[in-house]
């Protein structure tokens, strides 16, 4: 409160972290106030949150969110004054959001590089791409936003739809027939596996992207192999459909297509699918913490002429 006071305004505290519940009214108040044995004025903005929440969710709710900048001073009042009104916990869980960056650098109007969503997406492929940038990071980490990230953010979303082609076309065909599906059965199960306890781990979506891509590796591995058919297409097309009920990345927008969407993209920059699949091994092996393995990879990426960057908890530049 001290910090956000207007200027001129004096206000005594016996303790620093006091703040305000009720303020007296003021002129530029205007029609905002309200009659009461404290006099007239208004709640504290605080004070507004914690009586909306225990009006609609009740004395104590299961989730709260909203951005990191939030935890001081408005969460942590919101927690003083509803425990003290009410004697019980506020809240279960707090989930709190970092910042979306551009290039590194915080987004801000004043700085200059304020970017909507409108404004960097022009595809519906963008628009999938930017979906998995976003559960590809962790949640509570600052989102560095660059045209290399979506670029290879669109490559991974290129790779999954590859993979849902491969296995509808073995669905349709059925040119295998009857194949012995024990080992595809447990790599499917390994997969879930690994994507549930990452997000169940503080969701944790690098995690269970990793868990999404070890499947994605199943399927072009039987694929090469020429074993993929009808039994663990079903079984794979299953397990990813099942992931992407929390990811929402596999399939088409639902507003119209962009102009943009019918230009030429011959000249777009791709990064060989050879290289992505290192890409996303390494990714897999730092959310499994073996770290050898991870330098391994980042080695054999630098000498094939690709320089690899990671974001802070989630993400890579390439």
């Amino acid at each position: 409160e001290g910090e956000n006071m207007e200027k001129g305004e004096k206000l005594e505290k016996e303790n620093a972290r006091d703040f305000a519940l009720w303020k007296n009214y003021k002129e530029e108040d205007g029609s905002v106030f309200w009659e009461t044995e404290l006099g007239k004025g208004r709640p504290g903005w605080h004070i507004e949150c914690s009586a909306m929440a225990q009006k609609y969710l009740g004395e104590t709710i299961d989730f709260h969110a909203g951005g990191i900048d939030l935890v001081f001073p408005h969460h942590e009042n919101e927690i003083a004054q509803s425990e003290a009104a009410t004697g019980k916990p506020f809240c279960q869980c707090w989930v709190h959001n970092g910042f979306v960056n551009i290039s590194g650098e915080k987004m801000s109007k004043s700085v200059g590089n304020f970017l909507t969503l409108k404004e960097a997406l022009h595809s519906s492929l963008d628009v999938r791409a930017f979906r998995y940038l976003v559960v590809s990071s962790l949640y509570r980490a600052p989102l560095n936003f660059t045209p290399e990230a979506l670029s290879g953010a669109k490559n991974a979303i290129k790779r999954i739809d590859k993979s849902i082609k491969l296995l509808k076309c073995a669905q349709d065909i059925n040119a295998i027939g009857a194949v012995d599906i024990y080992e595809d059965t447990i790599e499917a199960k390994k997969a879930i596996e690994q994507f549930e306890e990452g997000m169940m781990d503080d969701m944790n979506t690098p995690r269970a992207s990793a868990g999404l891509f070890y499947l994605i590796k199943a399927v072009e591995k039987a694929s090469k192999s020429g074993k993929l058919g009808t039994a663990n297409g079903k079984l794979f097309y299953e397990c990813l459909m099942k992931m992407d009920k929390i990811f929402g990345i596999m399939s088409e927008p639902t507003s119209s297509e962009s102009e943009d969407e019918k230009v030429d993209k011959s000249s777009e920059f791709d990064i060989p699918s050879e290289i992505m699949e290192l890409v996303e091994q390494r990714k897999e092996a730092k959310a499994l913490r073996e770290w050898d393995k991870a330098d391994n990879l980042r080695k054999i990426i630098e000498g094939k002429g690709y320089t690899i960057k990671d974001q802070k908890r989630g993400g890579v530049d390439i």
